[in-house]
């Protein structure tokens, strides 16, 4: 898992600047660069809007004693989509924009947790029980 994330890490700056490099090919540079920050602009304020939401519902959750599961994933991954967002590049902003869709952020959550759930389940994972 360690070296598909170095090599992720390593190659990401690679294909940003080859996609940057077609696309300004294709409609040219100054376009690129406010595509750039036009989606820089856009993740923004989508974040804020949506954060704000959030932040509205875990304390909605709370304040009827219930425990705030939604509100809490929402949050975690808008915080990662911001930087994605911020990050000059298409891939990034592709991957951010596709967190900020609450399905697909719930799809991954379900995903992430029946991973969990399998690797606590076959002893990968130790869980203090106290």
């Amino acid at each position: 898992m360690i070296i598909v994330l170095f090599l992720l890490l390593l190659s990401m700056p690679i294909i940003e600047i080859v996609l940057f490099v077609q696309i300004a090919q294709g409609i040219g540079w100054l376009s690129v660069i406010a595509l750039a920050f036009l989606t820089a602009i856009i993740g923004t304020a989508i974040i804020r809007v949506q954060g704000f939401r959030a932040l509205g519902q875990f304390r909605d959750s709370m304040r009827h004693g219930d425990v705030p599961v939604e509100p809490a994933v929402d949050g975690v991954f808008l915080l990662i989509a911001a930087p994605l967002l911020m990050t000059p590049g298409f891939v990034t902003d592709g991957l951010g924009f596709a967190l900020l869709v609450p399905p697909v952020r719930h799809m991954l959550a379900r995903i992430a947790l029946k991973r969990l759930k399998r690797a606590i389940d076959s002893g990968a994972i130790q869980v203090r029980r106290y």
